[in-house]
């Protein structure tokens, strides 16, 4: 269960319109659960690329993340806040979902910026 001070600051980001109110999905929770397990069964194969296991790895951060998110309730269009939100959800220090915002930089940077 979520404390009143991180449920409330999710609130807080629901009225400025960067979460959404959305009731928890069962079904769906366990399908991310199952993404994640099987992006980090993958991303541990021989020979793939560095690449190739980090945006695995990447993925699969994501989507338990973003479970989390989605078991108290709440949805996020910003890949970022779903990150960001672990503090509130699960209780991760600052110290520890920056590592995340570190990695979602590298992501984009990846995705978007060396395509030439």
């Amino acid at each position: 269960m979520m404390d009143s001070k991180s449920q409330q600051a999710l609130d807080n980001l629901v009225s400025i319109h960067q979460l959404h109110k959305e009731p928890p999905d069962q079904v769906e929770f366990d399908g991310l659960l199952t993404m994640a397990k099987h992006r980090l069964h993958d991303a541990q194969l021989v020979g793939l690329s560095t690449d190739s296991q980090f945006t695995l790895a990447y993925s699969a951060a994501h989507s338990l993340a973003l479970a989390a998110l989605r078991w108290h309730g709440y949805r996020a269009d910003n890949r970022f806040l779903v990150f960001q939100s672990l503090q509130h959800t699960l209780g991760l220090p600052a110290t520890q979902w920056r590592v995340f915002d570190a990695c979602h930089h590298r992501r984009n940077v990846a995705e978007y910026e060396v395509r030439n």
